[in-house]
């Protein structure tokens, strides 16, 4: 019992700090991309982080297509 109750404070407590993480570099981010007066610096990181993100959508899309059979969403 004292095991599952330490086991779910562990879990509570690594969400949390990687939440305040992602927080923190979201900030620094935003900083850099909004008082940074270097424009190549900030089209690189832009650039990045789009194509971060269409990796991570086709990633998903990829995942519940082999999850889910949707003919709408997993056409090819």
């Amino acid at each position: 019992m004292y095991k599952k109750i330490i086991l779910l404070l562990c879990l509570f407590m690594l969400s949390s700090c990687a939440f305040m993480v992602a927080k923190e570099t979201a900030k620094v981010i935003n900083i850099i991309t909004e008082e940074e007066p270097n424009l190549t610096k900030k089209e690189k990181i832009l650039k990045k982080q789009e194509r971060k993100m269409k990796s991570n959508k086709e990633k998903a899309r990829e995942f519940y297509c082999s999850k889910v059979k949707d003919p709408i969403k997993c056409d090819e």
